[in-house]
């Protein structure tokens, strides 16, 4: 089992609700449609901590070949536009379990 986590900064004050809630949906599709992928969970910080991220991507996946495909995905690639105006830092990570 491969794990995926991403941790994203964004300009908090251009994210409306319905863009949250937009997102939201795009990641119900990903959960729905993307072979390999076994978990998905997704959710804004609540620590309020000066260095956390503000948003949070858990994903598992079957194997490397599952996490590579996601990686290439419409859906994937969808979400990732719909986040990137918004983004001003990533950062990630990758293991095998």
């Amino acid at each position: 089992m491969i794990k995926h986590i991403v941790c994203w900064k964004v300009d908090k004050p251009s994210l409306s609700k319905q863009y949250c809630e937009n997102a939201a949906a795009l990641l119900q599709q990903m959960r729905e449609q993307i072979t390999g992928l076994i978990t998905l969970e997704v959710n804004a910080d609540t620590s309020r901590a000066d260095k956390s991220a503000d948003i949070v991507l858990y994903s598992e996946f079957e194997n490397w070949d599952a996490l590579a495909h996601y990686n290439q995905h419409p859906l994937h690639l969808d979400f990732k536009d719909y986040l990137g105006p918004y983004v001003t830092e990533r950062r990630m990570a990758d293991y095998e379990i």
